[in-house]
């Protein structure tokens, strides 16, 4: 089994829940996809492609990752929309019942 995956692959120590300001919640849902399916793959394709960008961000002069950023477990529900929509709110809604700053 592979690294879970962490969003701008933030240094160890940085990315812990409890410590993390910032909180990841990737929601690969295509349920309602009509054209063209895809859309599921998106939050792997942004946390695998985070790993290559920088940790100073120049235009704030700072590394928001020292503030930790925590990438939580995706949300899997897929039985319907409406369950789908249920259980991000929920999730979402501990997240930020917890002080967190949700991406």
């Amino acid at each position: 089994m592979g690294k879970k995956p962490v969003f701008g692959d933030v240094p160890k120590g940085y990315d812990g829940y409890d410590t993390a300001a910032v909180v990841v919640l990737p929601v690969p849902y295509d349920g309602t996809s009509t054209w063209q399916k895809g859309a599921d793959r998106g939050p792997d394709a942004i946390i695998d492609a985070s790993s290559a960008m920088y940790l100073y961000d120049i235009d704030t002069d700072s590394e928001v990752y020292l503030k930790g950023i925590h990438t939580d477990a995706p949300v899997r529900e897929k039985s319907s929309p409406e369950a789908m929509v249920e259980a991000v709110h929920t999730r979402a809604g501990r997240h930020l019942e917890a002080g967190k700053f949700l991406v």
